[in-house]
């Protein structure tokens, strides 16, 4: 296939208003005929955004593992207004692609795992950003970086991940994939510590006790 064909395939899918039937076509093969290789995938983006609604149709999956999976993200999506995030894996040595399902836009209280990383770590970084900015509410995460390096590796790490969201940013506005106060008010945080707290993610449980640290030094 030609770059610009291959350009043209990535643009339809990436319309979220014009890829109904490109995905019902893919969740077809996935979910009914269990295929799992070909120029389908091939063809197919890492990642696309589609409506839940394209996706609410019956007899869509044949597994009731499937239907539970597709109806639950079809329900959350539907819930806050948003899409269905569709990301694409390979097994390289079988040639064997696989699909995984969560909601978007993200919003602090759900469960972070590898598929929304990185906009969990980009809504990181906006609140250090504003604690910085405003540090007689929450303190300035950032007052120490000069003198520890240990926090200087951390927010430089927490940074890079938070940073992988910008390509994404060129495809699809930042209120399709998250959401919230940029005010940061106390029911925000205390939600943004809930996912920090026992999260595996790299640095989370880290940076959770360094922000009970800096907050209960300003109290």
């Amino acid at each position: 296939m030609s770059q610009e064909k291959s350009d043209n395939a990535l643009q339809n899918y990436h319309n979220t208003n014009k890829n109904h039937n490109l995905a019902l076509k893919l969740f077809n093969s996935y979910y009914r005929s269990h295929n799992h290789t070909g120029k389908l995938y091939e063809e197919l983006p890492d990642m696309f955004l589609v409506q839940p609604g394209a996706l609410a149709v019956q007899d869509l999956a044949t597994r009731p593992s499937d239907k539970l999976i597709l109806e639950d993200c079809i329900q959350r999506a539907h819930a806050r207004n948003g899409y269905i995030c569709v990301t694409k894996y390979l097994n390289p040595k079988l040639n064997y692609y696989w699909l995984e399902l969560n909601v978007r836009p993200f919003m602090l209280g759900d469960e972070v795992n590898d598929n929304n990383r990185s906009e969990f770590f980009y809504l990181l970084t906006q609140f250090v950003e504003y604690a910085k900015h405003n540090p007689k509410i929450y303190g300035d995460l950032t007052a120490e970086l000069d003198s520890d390096k240990d926090l200087a590796l951390m927010l430089k790490e927490i940074n890079k991940m938070g940073d992988k969201l910008l390509p994404v940013l060129d495809i699809y506005p930042i209120e399709q994939l998250v959401c919230f106060n940029p005010k940061w008010p106390a029911s925000e945080v205390n939600k943004l510590l809930l996912a920090l707290k026992g999260n595996e993610q790299g640095w989370c449980e880290v940076f959770f006790e360094y922000l009970i640290y800096v907050m209960g030094k300003k109290t």
